[in-house]
């Protein structure tokens, strides 16, 4: 062989292998864009501010119900998850029996949003302003977008709703004026409960306490049951103050079921009223435990067992969805 011919026989080679090196070049740079893009992604993901909860929780057909919110950088959405798997909205109301009422996230004007199928399968939207100057104050809700009114000249919130047979009842509390960093603010006053007509009936409040607002309301063939906030967990029945627990803590809901009165909420063993708290329920006012650095906000009795809706997280921004069920956790997926 000549040296030409060696020399051209080299080059040859060399350029193939010139070739495959700068392929295999580009597949490296593609797999470390892609992977470091990933990576990017998945970092974002996980600097983003997250934290979900469980609101309501009903038990039909062997089906595990729940609706609550997620929160990602401070935008809020509803969440329904069924059997602790997520759903949209449409199956998670056809699952429901006519006559339940559910909680949904807050809304864009953060007004507190409460959904009731009625007994003919509609859907009714019932939304609370958290303290406004709307209408001078005036006490009114919205009722599937339209405003209501109070037949009064007072200030005030309307702060929960139940149904009895379709009929709402509602609580809430009048407010007066009153100023902070933020500038005027409505500051409550006085809770009451109303049968949505013309009897409204203010509630009691004990000596040197801090009332914050209304948490929820029950209404049942006899009795009507209201939870209040303040610096201890506590009820009103009929207008019979009950207070759960002398440590700081917060009722969600209140049921009835076989005549046993149910409470779910959660109290905090350092008496703090921000984090650490101990997710829990009072059957008859004696104290059943669930879990600490959790919350409770919903309850279900389902013959002997026993279903509560809430989160765990020792700060609200830690804050997961999850529902335990006779003491058991099941995590909720975001």
């Amino acid at each position: 062989m000549t040296q030409l011919s060696m020399r051209f026989d080299y080059l040859k080679s060399n350029s193939k292998f010139m070739k495959t090196t700068k392929n295999v070049i580009y597949l490296l740079i593609i797999f470390v864009t892609v992977s470091c893009t990933k990576d990017n992604l998945e970092s974002v993901e996980n600097t983003r501010n997250q934290n979900s909860s469980a609101f309501s929780i009903i038990v039909n057909h062997d089906k595990v119900l729940v609706s609550g919110y997620v929160n990602t950088d401070s935008e809020f959405r509803t969440k329904y998850w069924i059997d602790s798997l997520n759903t949209d909205s449409a199956t998670f109301i056809s699952s429901l029996d006519n006559g339940i009422t559910y909680k949904k996230a807050i809304d864009e004007l953060y007004r507190k949003v409460s959904v009731h199928k009625t007994l003919n399968g509609e859907n009714d939207v019932y939304k609370f302003d958290q303290g406004s100057f709307i209408d001078d104050g005036k006490i009114f809700y919205y009722k599937n977008n339209k405003i209501v009114r109070m037949d009064t000249s007072a200030t005030g919130t309307i702060a929960s709703v139940c149904f009895l047979n379709d009929k709402p009842f509602f609580a809430g509390y009048f407010s007066e004026k009153g100023y902070s960093e933020a500038g005027e603010t409505l500051v409550p006053k006085t809770p009451f409960f109303w049968d949505g007509n013309s009897i409204l009936i203010n509630l009691p409040l004990p000596d040197d306490t801090f009332f914050k607002g209304i948490s929820c309301v029950y209404v049942d063939e006899e009795d009507y049951y209201t939870g209040g906030l303040m610096n201890v967990p506590m009820y009103w029945k009929n207008t019979e103050l009950i207070t759960l627990s002398t440590l700081y803590g917060e009722v969600h809901q209140i049921i009835v079921s076989e005549s046993d009165v149910y409470a779910v909420g959660f109290y905090n063993k350092s008496n703090s009223n921000s984090t650490g708290h101990t997710a829990c329920f009072w059957k008859n006012g004696e104290l059943f435990e669930l879990e600490d650095n959790a919350q409770g906000y919903g309850i279900y009795i389902d013959g002997n067992d026993v279903y509560i809706s809430g989160s765990t997280g020792y700060v609200p921004s830690q804050y997961k969805a999850c529902y335990w069920k006779n003491g058991f956790r099941v995590n909720l997926p975001n």
